[in-house]
């Protein structure tokens, strides 16, 4: 079993004997405060096995990239960020295989914008919808 990680909520991956079930899209919405014209990380993700091994990296699409600002997904090494209560808590200090969204918003904007992201595994064993809401301040 593995488990997706975003900066506001984790959600299982199911697997059964080796085959993915089909899930629902699962919607998530998250927020960030950025400066205006400053590049700045605003959704990141991994998957992790419980031995705190990268188990995918995550794919992301861009299904609404806002109106005032650019949109970059890279992948890079994250740090995962499970509650106490998860098993997978021991990873948190240890980065691990991920995708990051930044948001560089236009020069002298401020004011409010929405990304929207569509997100899977590689096993497309679930499927999730990201909607940021984004501040841009000065």
């Amino acid at each position: 079993m593995n488990i997706r990680y975003g900066p506001f909520c984790s959600a299982l991956l199911l697997l059964a004997g080796g085959h993915a079930q089909a899930q629902e899209i699962t919607k998530e919405n998250t927020s960030a405060t950025v400066l205006s014209g400053s590049r700045t990380v605003v959704y990141e993700s991994s998957f992790v096995r419980p031995d705190c091994t990268s188990a995918a990296v995550p794919r992301l699409k861009i299904l609404d990239g806002g109106k005032h600002g650019k949109i970059e997904i890279v992948h890079e090494k994250v740090f995962p960020n499970f509650e106490r209560s998860n098993p997978r808590f021991k990873c948190n200090g240890r980065k691990v295989d991920g995708a990051v969204v930044y948001f560089t918003p236009t020069a002298r904007f401020t004011g409010s914008d929405k990304i929207r992201l569509r997100e899977s595994s590689e096993s497309e064993a679930g499927v999730w919808e990201i909607t940021a809401r984004v501040t841009v301040v000065d």
